[in-house]
């Protein structure tokens, strides 16, 4: 009687609904919860594991070549290197680096990328006070827009903002032209306790020359720089997310960057409750993809990944 009776019920062995199962959501755990969701903070396996789902950097690896191999993510190409002198001549590619003073990166962005749909792109949202409010979903509105140049120089400065220690701002500033003045003019003002405005801030290393093009300027030569570039460290930032976060009464409900990330990739975080579940949900707004080798096949595989 037991055998007949369980073939009439559910898996007895899923501790999820059927209908769940059978869509199409992968089923996960993590043994470590992320400290840091901030892609300018974040370093570790079980935070990237996150936020490689929500922020696109510039670069990426090539998904099955072997070895790995880097390749455009929201660029229309790889970066053009130009290496200058001292006198800001342009030198041959093979130039010794003791003559290379400074690597010029010239990055192209594609036209379809495009951010999640999220409150802080809705200037009417940003008059909502923060004590009427306890989660996201309760902000009535949402919009979008697509990803420009300097939304990526905005989270280059943010690598030098003292409030973040970034974990490789002690790299970076060895390397981006003026970053490490930017590192120390925004210390100055955080100790005095005056405000820190990033976007008011120039950086000579960080430039949107348009709306589409970003170029970065290294001191000297420094080919490894391309590698980071694949990194979530460089992925932008949209100074109006920080806007809508930094208000007054945000931080206590949770409610910023570094726990309601905001990007460009596949997924967004629609649910983040560390110690019930966290729930990547299939961004509306991801561009046509494909998987390597299959048309038919369109990126994101999954409507969400819960774990």
């Amino acid at each position: 009687m037991v055998f007949a009776l369980s073939g009439c019920q559910e898996r007895v062995n899923s501790p999820y609904p059927s209908a769940a199962v059978a869509g199409k959501t992968l089923f996960s755990s993590f043994s470590e919860r992320p400290k840091h969701l901030d892609p300018a903070r974040a370093y570790s396996s079980n935070e990237i594991e996150f936020i490689g789902q929500i922020y696109e950097p510039p670069l990426q690896y090539h998904f099955l070549k072997r070895p790995y191999e880097l390749e455009p993510l929201t660029l229309t190409a790889m970066p053009r290197l130009t290496l200058l002198d001292r006198e800001g001549r342009v030198l041959p590619p093979n130039a010794p680096a003791a003559k290379v003073a400074h690597s010029v990166y010239e990055l192209h962005l594609r036209d379809d990328i495009r951010y999640q749909p999220h409150p802080a792109f809705v200037p009417a949202m940003h008059a909502v006070a923060p004590h009427t409010v306890e989660r996201l979903d309760d902000f009535s509105q949402r919009a979008s827009r697509g990803v420009t140049a300097a939304d990526y120089v905005h989270q280059i400065k943010r690598l030098a903002d003292p409030r973040l220690s970034s974990p490789i701002y002690g790299v970076m500033r060895e390397y981006i032209l003026g970053l490490d003045k930017l590192g120390d003019r925004l210390a100055t003002q955080h100790q005095k306790g005056e405000p820190i405005n990033l976007e008011a801030e120039s950086l000579p290393g960080a430039v949107a020359v348009d709306a589409r093009t970003l170029r970065i300027t290294l001191k000297g030569r420094y080919p490894q720089f391309l590698y980071w570039l694949a990194m979530p460290f460089f992925a932008p930032i949209p100074p109006e997310v920080e806007h809508f976060y930094a208000r007054p009464g945000m931080a206590e409900k949770n409610l910023s960057i570094d726990w309601q990330p905001v990007g460009s990739g596949p997924f967004f975080l629609s649910e983040n409750d560390p110690n019930r579940v966290m729930r990547l949900t299939r961004n509306p707004n991801y561009r046509i993809e494909h998987y390597p080798g299959r048309p038919d096949l369109r990126l994101p595989l999954l409507d969400q990944a819960v774990y």
